[in-house]
C-alpha cells in the first residue's frame, strides 16, 4: 500500500545508483532500454498510462531487456490539488494498472508521483481501494534530480547536463537518479530531448568511476518491502469482519480488524483470479465435490482461486472455483460458505486496510440514487416475469 509521505533516504550501500525514467514511454525508451541492458544496467521505466496505450511494443521491449515498468498515472495530474478538486486519483492508478499489469505478474508495482508531490491525503484515497494500492510500492522519491528535461529546454548541451548529473551523483555518493524518457507536459521539450545521448555518455562515465547500478527490486530497504506483506480485514454485509476459526473454517464473527485471525493478504493470480490467505500463511479453499463450506488448507491449488469482482472503492464479490459466490449461512452471518448461485445473493464484501486509509461518507443524494438504482433493478426483474 501507499506511504503517507514519498520515500526516500533509501538505504543504498555508498556508490550504488538506482537509475530511473520518468514520463514515458517516449521516441527513444526502446533505445535506452537496450543500452542499459548492453551495459548491464537495470532501470525502472515510471510510466504515464496515455502514452503506455500508444506504445505497447515499447514495454514489451523495455519489460523483455530486464527492465521494471512502474505507474506514473495515466495522465499527469499534480495529485494533491487533483485530489483537492475531487479528480478520480484512484482511476489514474488503475487505469494505468490496465497497462502495465502483465509485466508486474507476481511483482510489486512501484509508482511515483508526478513531479513528487504527494499528501497524506492521496495515499489515504488510494489505499481504500483494493485495485489502486494492493501491492503498490511509492512513491519512490529520488537523490539525484531530474533536471535532464530542463536542460533540454534551455538548449543546453549534453556534456553540460552530464556535468550536472555527475557533481550530484558524486556529492550524494550514490542514490536514485531521474531522468525522463518522455515528456508528459512539455510538447516543445519533446523534439529537443537527448536523454538517449546522455544515457550514453553518463553510465559507462560512472561505471569507469567505480558505481555500480542496482533495480528498485534489488534493494533491501524497508520502506520498498514492508508493503508487500501488507493485510487488510474483509468485512461483511452483517458488520463483522470474516474471521478464521482453529478448526479451519471462517465465520463472519470478528469484530474488528485487530481482533484475531481477521487479517488476510491477497495474491493475484492472473486473468482476474486471485488467492486469499491468512497472515500465518493458510490459504481459503472450497471443494465442490465435498461441500460448500470454505477451509483454510496449507497448499494452494485450483479450488483456492477466487474470481475478485470489484463493486465499489471499498467493496468486491468473490466468485469461486464451482461458479458460487461467497456468502454466509444467513443474512446474520455465520460460516463463509461459496453457496450463492447469483451475483444479487452473493455477500458485498468490504475491504478494510489496516493501513489507516479513509473513505469518505456517502451523501444523503448518493445514497437516494443507489436507492433508485436498486428499485429500477427490482422493477426490471418483476417486468421480465
Amino acid at each position: 500500500m501507499f506511504a503517507l509521505k514519498n520515500i526516500e533516504n533509501i538505504d543504498l550501500p555508498s556508490k550504488t545508483l538506482c537509475l530511473t525514467y520518468d514520463d514515458g514511454p517516449g521516441a527513444e525508451s526502446a533505445e535506452i532500454g537496450r543500452f542499459l541492458k548492453a551495459h548491464g544496467v537495470r532501470a525502472t521505466f515510471f510510466v504515464v498510462g496515455k502514452f503506455a496505450v500508444d506504445h505497447p511494443d515499447v514495454l514489451d521491449q523495455l519489460h523483455a531487456d530486464g527492465h521494471i515498468i512502474g505507474n506514473h498515472t495515466f495522465e499527469h495530474p499534480d495529485l494533491p490539488y487533483y485530489v483537492s478538486v475531487n479528480g478520480d486519483v484512484r482511476d489514474q492508478i488503475i487505469r494505468t494498472n490496465t497497462v502495465i499489469q502483465k509485466y508486474n505478474e507476481g511483482k510489486p508495482i512501484y509508482f511515483r508521483a508526478t513531479y513528487g508531490k504527494w499528501s497524506p491525503e492521496v495515499a489515504r484515497e488510494l489505499n481504500v481501494d483494493m485495485r489502486s494500492s494492493f501491492r503498490h510500492v511509492g512513491p519512490v522519491y529520488w537523490d539525484v534530480a531530474g533536471i535532464d528535461c530542463h536542460f533540454w529546454k534551455q538548449d543546453k548541451s549534453v556534456e553540460e547536463a552530464a556535468e550536472a548529473y555527475l557533481a550530484d551523483i558524486v556529492q550524494k555518493g550514490g542514490g536514485v537518479i531521474v531522468m525522463h524518457d518522455g515528456t508528459a507536459d512539455m510538447d516543445t521539450v519533446a523534439t529537443k530531448t537527448r536523454t538517449l545521448e546522455l544515457t550514453r555518455l553518463l553510465v559507462p562515465k560512472l561505471q569507469a568511476m567505480g558505481y555500480r547500478f542496482v533495480g528498485l527490486d534489488e534493494i533491501d530497504d524497508r520502506q520498498l518491502t514492508s508493503p508487500l506483506s501488507d493485510s487488510f480485514g474483509l468485512r461483511g454485509q452483517n458488520g463483522r469482519f470474516m474471521q478464521a476459526s482453529d478448526d479451519g473454517t471462517l465465520h463472519w464473527s470478528g469484530g474488528s480488524v485487530d481482533a484475531p485471525g481477521t487479517r488476510f493478504v491477497m495474491e493475484p493470480k492472473g486473468r482476474g483470479k486471485i488467492a486469499l490467505r491468512t497472515v500465518d500463511g493458510r490459504y481459503l479453499r472450497v471443494d465442490p465435490d465435498v461441500d460448500e463450506t470454505v477451509r483454510l488448507a496449507a497448499a494452494l491449488d485450483v479450488y483456492a482461486l477466487f474470481d475478485n469482482i470489484p463493486v465499489n472503492p471499498s467493496q468486491i464479490m468473490l466468485r469461486s472455483h464451482n461458479g458460487n459466490y461467497l456468502a454466509a449461512d444467513s443474512a446474520k452471518g455465520g460460516a463463509l460458505r461459496a453457496n450463492a448461485p447469483f451475483m444479487r445473493l452473493a455477500w458485498r464484501i468490504g475491504y478494510v486496510p489496516t493501513s489507516g486509509g479513509y473513505l469518505k461518507p456517502v451523501s444523503f443524494g448518493q445514497r437516494l440514487s443507489n436507492a433508485r438504482r436498486a428499485a429500477l433493478f427490482v422493477k426490471s426483474k418483476l417486468l421480465q416475469s
